[in-house]
């Protein structure tokens, strides 16, 4: 038994060992130049095969992921898109009601509401219109015409309950009647009543808009007093046309659609529509999805009745495939859904026609492969063993040069790149320390040199502020008045600044404080170069309100649109036992007096935003001990965080309670304030 094993061992082990001398008997009847053919065709059918299989089934995968990736990137550019378009009215909604609610504006005053209005319809150029209706049937607002003019509309118990548009001029003030709409009641419209009833912003459903003749929603918005007792609702007709251009011009292949459905079913924009409505009987009606006349955009609505919820799923129409991906959308009563559609071939197709000339090729190259193969190989072997001799020279630390550098193919490239590498090698060894030591030296010098730099710029900034905290007005303490400055930068300078004129004489003292939007060094150029502008109106014989003018038309002129300045100008006069202020972006100040305690509301746009506007000086009686705070924004938003100045303290209390909210508010901005105290008025 032993010895049956022993021999089937042996023979395995004689047929295993036998193979490779096999294989070397036959290697020894052929040269090494068909050896050198044979394999290097052996190779290259082999690659070739393998390439054409994975290019096939990667180019397969890749369309999958491709295709994965693409809708899932489609469905979040279509949301973010159409978040951002439809954020548009909502936006505008609340600039108005904001702006009402600081007192931006007045609905009785025709010639500031009106100019609002035209002023904020300019500026969205897809509202048709901007409104408000309110409780007792009025109706104000201004609309945008097919040609793009703007008119300014009026409903009222002057116009007898009819809506009058006006033609509007540059300044946004009503003109000649141009159209009269009778019986229009606002209260009794779609939006007037959502919005009523949700008590906040909401949107009406798609409607073809009576002018544009496009689809359209209308953005609503309730205001509220302080009882809760509605004020009005301000509206915003916005159109959609340009829904479907954003849709259009977002690549998804050749047969691919994107198209959005509301909560019935109807079309709202598509890629293969113009507009979603379609004549009927002399009307439009709007389309419903799963009755479009396209064909694939029909399947798709289909295929997905009874669905809700994001969801996926395969298609066929005439043997091509479709991938159809829907999502939800929401938004302040908007529900919609987003439908992308993606067709196979639109991306397999191309891979289908590389496979078909990689295989031409290759049956191409394989015949001149062959033929190449057998006349290179000897050219190719002598010059490679000739290489393999030098190298092995070499490795021993000997340099022989190769002979083959007369031949002008690769091998005759790799022949002298040999001999020039050897060269080479030899010379970077013994030079290589001396580089890396002149480097190492000029990387230390140049980091010096960056540092000195540094060094310098944030000495130069801390003079600066220096210099910018020494141009402040000194404080006063006596009999008739204390007068404080808090001043703290944000940075080493400051975008702030403040400053006063105590004329004793007149028995006035006019302060001032100005803010900059920005913490940096331009920032602390413009702030100086407009308190140069306020010293210079000093010495002309002003009003509050004509000082504040002449400090518009100025930064309007010298500065760039975006710059936003925002100035509290006041006067206390104690012959008078009055405190005149007038503000321009400055939404606020503090009073612990006779007359108010609390924070006084200062309403006034910022300066350089209009040449026209005007600024309305506001007044109040002062007493002896009366305690006043005028600060800039860096304050104004820690009090709208929660924080409080105290009531009924002593003027230093006070004025530490401001320089502690001025130390938690500077790391965000600067901060600037002037604490006063009314002494002796006779």
């Amino acid at each position: 038994m032993n010895d049956k094993t022993g021999r089937k061992s042996d023979e395995k082990g004689a047929t295993a060992s036998a193979l490779p001398s096999v294989f070397q008997r036959i290697a020894a009847r052929f040269s090494l130049p068909q050896l050198f053919s044979f394999s290097f065709m052996a190779q290259f059918l082999l690659a070739a095969g393998l390439i054409t299989i994975l290019l096939f089934r990667g180019g397969q995968e890749a369309v999958d992921v491709l295709l994965t990736e693409m809708r899932h990137e489609v469905l979040e550019r279509v949301n973010e898109q159409l978040e951002q378009h439809m954020k548009e009215p909502v936006r505008l909604n609340h600039l108005n009601a904001d702006a009402l609610d600081a007192q931006l504006f007045d609905l009785s005053d025709p010639i500031i509401r009106e100019r609002y209005f035209v002023s904020h319809i300019r500026a969205f150029p897809d509202a048709a219109m901007v409104f408000i209706g309110l409780p007792d049937g009025s109706f104000y607002g201004a609309r945008r015409k097919v040609t793009g003019e703007i008119q300014i509309v009026r409903n009222n118990k002057d116009t007898g309950g009819d809506s009058w548009y006006f033609a509007s001029s540059y300044q946004g003030e009503a003109g000649e009647r141009q159209d009269v709409f009778r019986r229009f009641d606002p209260r009794t419209r779609p939006w007037y009543k959502s919005a009523e009833y949700i008590g906040g912003p909401t949107f009406t459903g798609v409607y073809r808009h009576f002018v544009f003749l496009e689809p359209t929603v209308t953005a609503a918005h309730p205001v509220y007093d302080t009882q809760g007792r509605l004020i009005g609702v301000f509206g915003v007709d916005y159109l959609l046309s340009r829904l479907g251009d954003m849709l259009r011009g977002i690549p998804v292949g050749a047969s691919g659609q994107i198209f959005i459905t509301d909560a019935d079913g109807f079309l709202v924009a598509a890629t293969s529509l113009k507009v979603p409505f379609e004549g009927q009987s002399g009307q439009f009606a709007r389309i419903r999805a799963v009755d479009s006349n396209n064909p694939v955009l029909k399947l798709a609505a289909q295929s997905l009745l009874g669905n809700t919820g994001d969801y996926s799923r395969e298609i066929t129409l005439d043997e091509r495939s479709y991938l159809v991906d829907v999502r939800d959308f929401h938004q302040a009563g908007i529900d919609w859904r987003i439908h992308v559609v993606l067709a196979r071939d639109d991306f397999f197709g191309g891979i289908q026609k590389a496979v078909n000339r990689t295989a031409m090729v290759t049956v191409i190259a394989i015949i001149m492969a062959f033929w190449v193969a057998v006349w290179t190989s000897r050219w190719i072997t002598r010059p490679i063993l000739r290489l393999n001799a030098a190298a092995s020279e070499l490795a021993e630390g000997r340099l022989q040069a190769v002979p083959d550098t007369e031949r002008h193919d690769e091998l005759g490239q790799l022949s002298r790149a040999f001999n020039k590498m050897a060269c080479q090698l030899t010379d970077l060894v013994g030079s290589l320390e001396t580089r890396v030591s002149e480097r190492t030296k000029a990387l230390a010098e140049k980091t010096s040199e960056e540092q000195q730099i540094r060094k310098m710029l944030h000495s130069e900034l801390e003079k600066a502020g220096r210099e910018q905290r020494a141009m402040l007005s000194t404080d006063i303490d006596d009999s008739r008045l204390r007068l404080r400055i808090i001043y703290e930068p944000c940075m080493l300078v400051s975008g702030d600044f403040c400053g006063y004129r105590w004329m004793k004489e007149e028995k006035v003292l006019f302060g001032y404080i100005i803010d900059v939007n920005g913490h940096g060094v331009a920032t602390a150029l413009q702030t100086a170069a407009i308190n140069v502008m306020i010293q210079e109106t000093l010495q002309s014989n002003f009003s509050l309100s004509e000082r504040m003018v002449e400090i518009n038309h100025r930064v309007a002129r010298y500065f760039k649109d975006d710059l936003l300045v925002a100035a509290c100008f006041f006067e206390l006069d104690f012959a008078e036992k009055e405190l005149r202020y007038v503000a321009a972006g400055i939404t606020e100040f503090f009073a612990d007096s006779f007359s108010y305690m609390g924070r006084i509301k200062t309403p006034g746009s910022f300066l350089g935003i209009s040449d026209q506007t005007e600024f309305e000086i506001r007044s109040m009686s002062i007493h002896e001990g009366d305690r006043f705070c005028f600060y800039s924004d860096g304050i104004a938003d820690q009090l709208m965080e929660g924080r409080e100045l105290p009531l009924r303290v002593t003027f230093d209390e006070l004025a530490a309670s401001v320089h502690t909210i001025a130390v938690a508010g500077v790391r965000r901005d600067d901060i600037t304030a002037m604490c006063i105290k009314i002494g002796r008025l006779s």
